[in-house]
């Protein structure tokens, strides 16, 4: 590392581990309340269909606004094409008796009462549908049907992740429409939209209102979550005669208020209408990404995508785990290559929506490099850089001539009316044979453990609250140049090390440059492989996803905890300052308190703990810092060295402590904290790691306690922060460049234990207003956004 930093080692480490219950010193953060996305949950990895069901609802804080249906009309229908008028339609259906009597002659007045099948009293819709259509041909001849309506209620939506949803009925192409009425084919989840469930039973049935929105909002997420070119997603329910419209974006999930799609046809004429005729665009499509057919049934879906001017072609998918919340940042990742470039050259193009006032990666990426040329100087600037992903196209996507938003184009510019009611979401639950997970989590305690599970943020909901908002966010692409492998999945611990200590380099002058990145993780730092990519240069290691990092300003309190939860710093995760001082001097102030206790009688009176005086939380670099401390240790727990592996009782006694330092609780902290107190004297065994591990547990036991003497140093001198006690990069450097270059350490090939996936929630932000092929896909192989 380079000597010119003004930044000095750390200080010695107290002489023992030190029970610090300060929680109660400073209050919390004014943050919102630590919530997690649940769509990372072992319940919805590994559990059945209803299971499922329950974690989107979950997500949703089990409710959704319901906005008035003229509020819908005017900013989620598609427009209604040019020359066609519904009153119109509403006259000519009269004259052809297809509404006859004040109902629609294919359907039932009163479905409630008709004792077939809710298939069968539903089906008329169909014909309904193909009436309304040919009366709004006869008023405009130019029209082009783009849509039909086809009721599917026996058969499962196929898709790459075998999903079991059955919906009663979809919008499709013409020719999607044409293929199924052959037999033995199904629809797909990447051609149909606007889902349809139908019950017999009146709303106020309560037991059947769940049952039938619990299914429609799963199928609408599975649209969101499994087709990589859907921006929105449109929903209808039918129960007896209440029609019932939704609508999902990566900013909102809402409902509209039912109408009686009998006694009131000229509504449901225009949302047929509407339907019919609308643009792929208007439908939820994203025009700028094209799939490829695949060649035969076992052949994954390939994309082309466009970043700018330029198209690339998607090969694998590197992970896809953010789209399953239905609202957020939806982050999906695939190995591409250039179109007309070599196809051997190969590029990472990561896909998001990023929330309205957020820098896009590549501007933070920019000025962040130009803070560390202006205030350490270009040398540092050049070794910044070099450890960095290198972006070579990026965009804000863009439909038409408007920028591709959830607020000003997807909802017209429409905000959420105010004092909206909140329809509850509840999970009907069925029989346990229906709902029971084909794995059960308690089978190995790894698997409850959530491997790269990102906290977020939310406040709370509540199921009375009025004034719902929708978070804006637009859509962006980023291509880097490097294709580089993840520390989830780089099994060379001398690399994992290398990796290590390139980007502690890194982070020194990103720190003097008053910059923090704020989610630090396995799965954004890279061991970049040179030789294996076929380029001349030195092997080194990346920092990537930039997209929370952010110049801080000393004092200044941390509004927005971020991070990736396994990752995450313990005073991050508590939004508290965890080791200021029982007393009113530093621990570490030079003496040994055993062999000099007459220093005690000099202290005038020991500072009482509630006069210390609150202090505002505040992200540092020692957070990041020991980020990458728990990288390691992270290692250490989920991996096995491949030649002396753990037995099965040191692996279950490896498990329960895994579970212990990284199961997703908001109160772990207390664990983590105590874990870093206590490094200096913790031992291979007593962390129930294999003996294997000795050496390499050393560098962890030593960083640990680095780390833990520069906390109690910097928040020695509350309510004052040091930031002198950050400077602890060139002693973490120091350390583990001499690790890496240990053969006992740098040759140990590492085995990877049990775990459910080694994902990373898609955000950790504030609201305003969360089958073995995909386990391998969320791997991340190459690389995790």
């Amino acid at each position: 590392m380079d000597n010119t930093s003004n930044h000095g080692t750390a200080t010695p480490a107290r002489p023992g581990p030190t029970s610090t219950s300060t929680t109660t010193t400073t209050p919390f953060s004014n943050e919102s309340p630590l919530r997690f996305r649940a769509s990372d949950s072992s319940k919805y990895r590994l559990g059945g269909t209803n299971a499922k069901r329950d974690v989107v609802m979950s997500e949703l804080n089990r409710q959704v606004p319901e906005v008035p249906l003229d509020w819908y009309f005017e900013h989620l229908l598609p427009p209604l094409p040019d020359g066609v008028d519904t009153e119109r339609i509403l006259s000519s259906l009269k004259q052809s008796q297809v509404i006859e009597d004040n109902k629609w002659s294919f359907i039932p007045q009163h479905p409630c009462q008709d004792k077939r099948h809710e298939d069968l009293v539903y089906a008329g819709l169909e014909m309904i549908f193909a009436e309304i259509i040919t009366a709004a041909k006869a008023q405009n001849h130019d029209l082009v049907q783009e849509f039909a309506l086809k009721l599917t209620p026996r058969a499962r939506v196929v898709s790459e992740r075998n999903s079991t949803t059955k919906p009663d009925g979809h919008f499709m192409s013409l020719e999607d429409a044409a293929r199924l009425d052959r037999e033995g084919e199904k629809p797909s989840v990447y051609e149909v939209w606007d889902s349809h469930e139908f019950k017999k039973e009146n709303e106020s049935v309560r037991h059947v209102m769940d049952e039938c929105v619990g299914q429609l909002v799963y199928d609408m997420q599975q649209i969101m979550a499994l087709d990589p070119c859907r921006r929105f997603a449109f929903g209808t329910s039918i129960m007896n005669r209440s029609f019932r419209l939704w609508f999902c974006s990566r900013g909102t999930f809402l409902t509209a208020t039912p109408f009686d799609f009998i006694s009131d046809p000229e509504k449901l004429i225009r949302v047929f209408v509407s339907f019919a005729f609308a643009s792929r665009p208007d439908a939820g499509w994203d025009t700028s990404m094209a799939c490829i057919p695949p060649a035969s049934p076992t052949e994954k879906r390939r994309y082309k995508i466009q970043v700018g001017s330029k198209t690339y072609v998607t090969i694998k998918m590197l992970s896809d785990y953010a789209a399953d919340s239905p609202i957020g940042r939806a982050t999906r990742v695939w190995l591409v290559v250039d179109e007309v470039g070599p196809s051997d050259r190969y590029y990472v193009l990561k896909d998001v929506w990023v929330d309205a006032e957020r820098d896009t990666e590549d501007e933070i990426r920019s000025n962040l490099l130009k803070d560390v040329e202006e205030k350490c100087g270009s040398k540092a600037r050049d070794k910044v850089e070099r450890h960095l992903l290198t972006p070579v196209a990026f965009e804000k996507l863009r439909i038409g001539a408007s920028a591709d938003d959830t607020t000003q184009l997807i909802m017209r510019g429409g905000s959420l009316p105010q004092n909206l009611d909140h329809l509850k979401l509840t999970v009907f639950q069925q029989s346990e044979s229906s709902t029971r997970s084909q794995v059960s989590p308690s089978d190995n305690a790894i698997d409850s453990v959530f491997s790269g599970t990102r906290a977020r943020y939310l406040q709370q909901g509540d199921t009375g609250r009025k004034t719902p908002q929708v978070t804006s966010r637009f859509h962006y692409r980023i291509v880097f140049s490097e294709r580089a492998t993840t520390l989830y999945d780089e099994k060379n611990l001398g690399n994992v090390l290398g990796a290590l200590a390139d980007v502690t380099e890194a982070l020194q002058w990103i720190h003097k440059s008053n910059w923090v990145h704020r989610d630090i993780s396995c799965g954004n730092v890279y061991w970049y492989g040179c030789k294996s990519a076929g380029i001349e240069d030195r092997s080194r290691g990346l920092l990537g996803d930039l997209e929370f990092a952010k110049a801080r300003i000393p004092g200044f309190p941390h509004e927005i905890r971020t991070g990736t939860f396994n990752f995450m710093a313990s005073e991050v995760i508590a939004g508290n300052y965890l080791f200021l001082p029982r007393t009113g001097f530093s621990m570490f102030s030079g003496f040994n308190l055993r062999q000099d206790p007459a220093r005690l009688l000099a202290i005038d009176s020991l500072t009482p703990i509630s006069s210390i005086t609150p202090l505002p939380f505040n992200f540092n670099p020692l957070h990041d810092m020991e980020s990458i401390w728990w990288i390691l240790v992270y290692i250490l727990y989920f991996n096995d060295d491949g030649e002396n592996g753990a037995d099965a009782e040191l692996a279950n006694k490896r498990a329960a402590k895994a579970q212990l330092l990284f199961a997703q609780d908001g109160l772990i902290y207390q664990e983590r904290q105590l874990f870093l107190e206590a490094s200096l004297h913790l031992t291979v065994q007593q962390s129930c790691l294999s003996l294997s591990f000795g050496p390499i547990f050393a560098l962890a036991r030593a960083m640990g306690t680095i780390l833990y003497a520069a906390y109690c140093d910097s928040e020695a001198k509350s309510p004052v922060i040091d930031e002198e006690a950050f400077g602890v990069h060139e002693a973490l450097h120091q350390v583990l460049h001499v690790a890496s270059n240990n053969p006992q350490i740098n040759t140990v090939q590492l085995v990877g234990t049990t775990r459910p996936q080694k994902r990373k929630i898609e955000d950790a932000e504030h609201s305003r207003g969360n089958g073995s092929s995909r386990s391998k896909r969320a791997r991340n192989d190459t690389h995790n956004s």
